[in-house]
Parts: C-alpha cells; sequence; structure tokens
C-alpha cells in the first residue's frame, strides 16, 4: 500500500546505468503487435469513471487494444463489458449516435437481433423454427470487467496466456488503496473532458508524464506552481509508480492562477493539501490528485506512431454543487501542459525514428522512467 506524502529524495530507486529504450521498442511494428499480445491484451485496462457510464442509457463505448467494447449498466448497478457486435453477421451494435438512448433492450440497427443488459438474446426476428438455432448460444460477447473505487476496468485475457498469473484488480490497484480512500474516488464525477491525438508512441508518453526533468524548459507554469526538485516517489517498482510533487509555497493546486477551482477533499493530511499525487498505471493511465480535484489520463494505441489521449477532471459533488462553481482555471491550465508534453513527445518520437540513434543514460531525475522501461521490458519478455 502506498505511503502518505513522503519527500525523502534519498528513497527514490536509482537509473544509474540504466539507458533509454532502443530505437525498435518505438518504431518497430513486430513490437507493438508483440504489445497487443502480451501487455494489452493480459493486463487490466483502465476503461472509464462510472460517473461517464450515461446516466440516462447506461451505456459506455470503449476501444480497448483496438477491440470495439460496450459497458453497460444493468438495472441491479453492476457494469459489464461486451464486444460491440450483433451475433447474427457482425453488425456494430451500439454506435455514436444511439449509445445515449439505449432503453433496457439493445437492438441491432440491422436485422433487429435485440439483447438484455446482462447479454443475453432474447429476440431474433424470423429465426424461429431454424434448425438447430438456440438463442442460448448466441448472446453477446462477455469481456471482463471489475470496478475500483469507481474505476472501470477491461481485461482482454488472450486465451493462450492463461497460465501467466493473474492479478485480481483489487490486487493489481492495491499500491493506491490508501489514496482511493483519501481522495474519495468513487464518489467523484466527470464534468470536463478533453481528448487529443498524438503523433507518439504511447511509451513516450508515459514516460514523458514520469519524470519532471523537463518541467524548467517546457512547463515554467507548472514548475512555478510545483518546481520540479520538490518530488518524490513512494511506488518504484512495478506496474504503478509514482509519488507527490510539493506546491509551492503560494499554490493552493494546478490551476492558472495556482488558486483552488474545487473544495479541499477532507481526508487529507496536512502534506498532502500541500501537493499533487501522480501516478502511472501500467499501460493505460495516468492518475494525479490534487487537493481539491482529480485528473486522469486514458491513453489508447492506434498505431506504432500515435497515440490517443483522453483527460478527466473530477470534483467531488460538495463542489459541483457549489454557485461559483467553475473548473475552467483548472482544465485551461491541464489543457496548456498537455499540449507542451504532446510537442515534445513528438519531437521524440521524430528523432528516434532516426536510423543513426542510439539510447542515451537516464539522469537522477528520471529514476521513474528507468523504472517503468524495467517492467515493460518484463512483460513484454525482453
Amino acid at each position: 500500500m502506498a505511503k502518505k506524502a513522503d519527500f525523502n529524495m534519498d528513497k527514490q530507486r536509482s537509473s544509474l546505468g540504466q539507458l533509454a529504450l532502443e530505437r525498435q521498442f518505438v518504431v518497430a511494428d513486430s513490437i507493438f503487435e508483440l504489445e497487443t499480445e502480451r501487455v494489452f491484451g493480459n493486463q487490466w485496462i483502465y476503461g472509464c469513471h462510472q460517473s461517464e457510464i450515461d446516466e440516462s442509457s447506461g451505456c459506455f463505448r470503449l476501444n480497448a487494444c483496438g477491440t470495439q467494447l460496450i459497458l453497460l449498466r444493468s438495472e441491479s448497478g453492476d457494469v459489464k463489458a461486451f464486444h460491440n457486435f450483433c451475433r447474427h453477421r457482425g453488425s456494430e451494435l451500439v454506435t455514436e449516435q444511439n449509445c445515449g438512448s439505449l432503453g433496457q433492450r439493445i437492438q441491432c440497427p440491422y436485422h433487429a437481433w435485440t439483447y438484455d443488459r446482462q447479454g443475453a438474446l432474447v429476440s431474433a426476428p424470423n429465426m424461429t423454427g431454424q434448425a438447430g438455432f438456440d438463442k442460448a448460444e448466441y448472446g453477446l460477447k462477455q469481456v471482463e470487467c471489475a470496478s475500483w473505487h469507481g474505476l472501470i476496468f477491461v481485461r482482454l485475457v488472450d486465451e493462450s496466456h492463461r497460465d501467466l498469473p493473474q492479478l485480481s484488480l483489487s490486487q493489481f490497484m492495491a499500491p493506491l488503496e490508501e489514496h482511493a480512500v483519501d481522495w474519495s474516488f468513487g464518489d467523484l464525477k466527470v464534468t470536463n473532458s478533453i481528448d487529443y491525438e498524438v503523433s507518439a508512441n504511447w511509451k513516450l508518453i508515459f514516460q514523458n508524464y514520469s519524470e519532471c526533468y523537463h518541467c524548467p524548459t517546457v512547463h515554467p507554469a507548472l514548475n512555478r506552481l510545483t518546481p520540479f526538485k520538490g518530488a518524490s516517489n513512494d511506488v518504484d517498482d512495478g506496474p504503478i509508480l509514482g509519488g507527490p510533487m510539493r506546491l509551492s509555497e503560494e499554490s493552493e493546486t494546478m490551476s492558472s492562477d495556482g488558486k483552488s477551482v474545487g473544495s479541499i477533499f477532507p481526508n487529507l493530511d496536512e502534506q498532502q493539501k500541500r501537493a499533487v499525487a501522480y501516478y502511472t498505471v501500467f499501460p493505460s493511465f495516468f492518475l494525479s490528485a490534487h487537493p481539491d480535484y482529480v485528473l486522469i489520463h486514458r491513453l489508447e494505441r492506434v498505431s506504432v506512431s500515435s497515440t490517443k489521449v483522453s483527460c478527466q477532471f473530477l470534483f467531488h459533488p460538495d463542489s459541483i454543487a457549489q454557485a461559483d462553481f467553475d473548473p475552467s482555471a483548472a482544465v485551461e491550465f491541464w489543457d496548456l501542459t498537455n499540449r507542451q508534453d504532446w510537442e515534445v513527445c513528438e519531437l521524440a518520437q521524430r528523432g528516434i525514428t532516426d536510423v543513426k540513434y542510439e539510447p542515451g543514460p537516464y539522469s537522477n531525475l528520471e529514476s521513474v522512467v528507468a523504472a517503468f522501461d524495467r517492467h515493460y521490458r518484463n512483460q513484454l519478455g525482453h
């Protein structure tokens, strides 16, 4: 379990002597395909926060590792994940247009095969009496789905790797259990979301988030609010990495003016109120817990050199209910910061494509990047 904010820099694991990833890991299609099999097809993938599942239709569309899924909430409140195609002739079942208007039945727009929210086929017009046809055999294809403090995850486990160690979601997320309580993740609601398309490999985006070596140069506004030397790590090995960064004396949170945009979470201790906790959760999202809101970046691989990133802002209902609630200062700050990050990630992608590229050594400010690389190589089998 992660400890609360600890700013002892001496506890950070060293990156001394470790080099950056070789060129092939950023540009090779063969590596991208291996990642599909060994990483994204075998790990818990973040889908959405429970508040993003449309309250009226109880539906959310998700692309996970190139697979189109739908998350459906039943009348009892549980969420299940299914492949988004009809079992008849494969038509896309839930589209962007009808996702927000689903009832208790999900009807295929092509031939009207109809399913309930548990994925069972309940109606198949003109199939009555068809020899050998049994509705029970044609339910939607289900995907493993679980919730952790309001965060919904899926896992596309390749049958050929069922012998690999499989952690439950609660075991996987255990290092952040204390933070889930401190920041009341399950009670939060997404108020704003920004989507980006970044022309860079997903690992470059992970690595960029994992260090502030670049902050004085790339993020002068961010560096004023959280000076780069005020960082520490309380999780420095495995799929979850990161820790807190101290806020400057004059800053209350990460926003355009450094002022709070929501109510301070009541369960935070004094150190947590004066820091932002940054964590990467391999291989699909970043969690940034501020004193007054939580920021989530969800990554979706598109190709070896392209990644979609969705950035969500989550606030407590007590903040949202305030008459003067306005998250724009946080949204504008992070939109600027994100775009600065995407620019340097794209620069790195273009530079690494050069056939003469050779990886350089990590600095002592890149220990989490080095830890990410070690875990990635281990999962990939390299």
